[in-house]
């Protein structure tokens, strides 16, 4: 995706434009004096930017920032305007460079300050029974807080691997998302073919009626054709527009935005065969999020019980990461050879309808004979364009298996 996925860097100019937006309209309620002078220091575009204005070109930022969104940009989007990745950004300054032990003693401090506030009252006191209650409550809150500085494992680096983590997934989502947007965008023309069939047979029942060589009740029939239809070309546009609506707001846009899909990858079939599953599992385990969190839990790990849980967790997830690579590359070789059929199915509808129209054109077949075959076509073409997203769809998740995000649990 030629995108870098570095350490997560504090900065105090983490607040973004919406996209599209001209620059001096991209106010953000800055937090903090500090922030807002460091933003008298640096230019706009690196005031309202995650990153520093050095971290892309200035060609690379006008792209960014335009109302295209391209599948290339989508991890970059992802990094400088999602909203829960530069919230957990913000969140992650309170714990980088902290140990376990920091963290530990946090959970202390706070035992501490409770019990430091635990009051007891008097036998004869008016309001006992509350106060009583109150105190048992802070006492249990005293244990609670200690026992987790007694088994806290997690330190600064855990929070990174998990908010960095996150940011991924969410990037793979935003490009399964605008995969699911084409798949939708495509069956749309299989839909308004039915529509415009529905209503030809409507037409002509309605001929035969006035004619009477048929009932009414065959009329009513292809009225009610019609609209089911019309029902279900509205239902998968309405479903379009709710996915696209959630694929420009997980990218940084307003849902209401105006925003242009970019198209899609090339599908590459011929890269499935050069996979080496045996290899790409071990570079899965190695690149697993959660995996390297039970691994830096069991080396922060104080006590035999925690060594022992997080050995056995570990063990557990490393089979699990390896079957999950397997099944994903399993599903991806299926989605190949569905794409492959369909697409000679499609060959041989295209070579179908060709000779047909020479047939239409011939005089030797009526229209409606070559309108059916016309659909049989396009019903292959979306077939076709399905099988091809699903397997692109199949591809991104085998890809983000071994890049670290296949399932661990």
């Amino acid at each position: 995706m030629g995108t870098p996925w570095g350490e997560f860097i504090p900065r105090a100019d983490l607040y973004l434009p919406q996209k599209g937006m001209d620059i001096s309209m991209k106010k953000w309620k800055i937090a903090g004096l500090f922030a807002m002078a460091l933003m008298m220091s640096v230019t706009p575009l690196q005031a309202f930017a995650t990153s520093p204005e050095f971290a892309y070109t200035a060609e690379k930022w006008a792209s960014l920032q335009d109302n295209k969104l391209e599948y290339g940009e989508i991890a970059d989007l992802i990094h400088e305007y999602n909203t829960t990745v530069r919230q957990n950004e913000l969140d992650y300054q309170k714990y980088k460079g902290k140990t376990s032990t920091d963290i530990a003693k946090e959970y202390y401090d706070s035992a501490s300050e409770v019990s430091e506030r635990i009051s007891y009252p008097d036998d004869d006191s008016a309001n006992y029974a509350g106060q009583i209650a109150q105190a048992l409550n802070s006492e249990i809150s005293v244990d609670n807080l200690t026992e987790q500085g007694d088994n806290n494992v997690d330190d600064g680096e855990i929070k990174r691997l998990g908010y960095e983590q996150a940011e991924k997934s969410i990037v793979q989502q935003a490009q399964k998302l605008m995969i699911s947007y084409y798949s939708g965008k495509a069956s749309l023309d299989t839909l308004e073919d039915a529509v415009t069939q529905a209503e030809t047979t409507y037409t002509q029942a309605q001929t035969r009626k006035s004619a009477g060589m048929t009932l009414q009740s065959e009329v009513d029939n292809a009225a009610e054709a019609v609209t089911n239809a019309k029902a279900s070309l509205q239902a998968a546009k309405s479903s379009l527009e709710q996915t696209r609506q959630q694929l420009i707001i997980i990218s940084g846009w307003n849902y209401n935005d105006s925003v242009e899909i970019g198209s899609l990858p090339d599908v590459d079939t011929s890269a499935v065969s050069s996979i080496n599953v045996d290899s790409d599992i071990q570079t899965a385990i190695a690149n697993n999020y959660s995996i390297k969190i039970t691994e830096r839990r069991l080396a922060n790990s104080q006590s035999e019980n925690n060594r022992a849980t997080y050995t056995s967790t570990l063990s557990n997830q490393k089979d699990t990461v390896s079957t999950n690579v397997k099944n994903a590359y399993n599903s991806l070789v299926l989605a190949e050879d569905s794409y492959e059929q369909a697409k000679t199915s499609y060959e041989l509808a295209e070579k179908e309808r060709a000779a047909a129209e020479l047939r239409l054109s011939a005089g030797t077949i009526t229209k409606k004979t070559y309108a059916k075959q016309e659909s049989a076509c396009l019903s292959a073409k979306t077939s076709m364009e399905s099988a091809k997203l699903s397997f692109l769809t199949a591809k991104v998740t085998y890809d983000w298996a071994v890049a670290g995000l296949a399932s661990a649990s």
